[in-house]
């Protein structure tokens, strides 16, 4: 069965309200986290609406984190040597989708888990994968 916390997240999808925060305290639009990369990979997709306050997102010494919730696991952005990060660092635009991704060791997350997306003080809860 599902961890306890997973099983309240299954009951409650994000508000509507914490949606409307993340616009107005952030300024982006979180889109989804979705594996790829034949699942070794998940990418976390957002929209940036207002640069100003996204600029945090876009920080390259804030390391963003993935955290699994079913396994707790905390997965990170690779930063391979040819192509350094996968994450955007410039200076975001708005109206612009932007995108990170995050190592998946062994498919460990699958479709349907929950994760959380931390990037600095940013925080995107309860992201259920694609």
């Amino acid at each position: 069965g599902l961890a306890p916390a997973a099983q309240a997240l299954e009951q409650a999808p994000p508000h509507p309200r914490e949606k409307t925060f993340m616009k107005r305290q952030w300024g982006v639009e979180v889109m989804h986290v979705r594996r790829s990369a034949a699942g070794y990979m998940l990418e976390f997709r957002y929209k940036v609406l207002d640069p100003v306050k996204a600029r945090p997102l876009f920080e390259r010494r804030t390391k963003p984190i993935l955290t699994h919730l079913e396994s707790g696991a905390r997965l990170i952005v690779p930063t391979p040597a040819k192509t350094g990060a996968l994450r955007n660092s410039n200076m975001p635009l708005p109206g612009h989708i932007y995108w990170m991704f995050f190592a998946n060791p062994g498919k460990l997350v699958k479709p349907g888990e929950h994760v959380s997306v931390a990037i600095g003080k940013f925080h995107a809860d309860g992201l259920v994968v694609r």
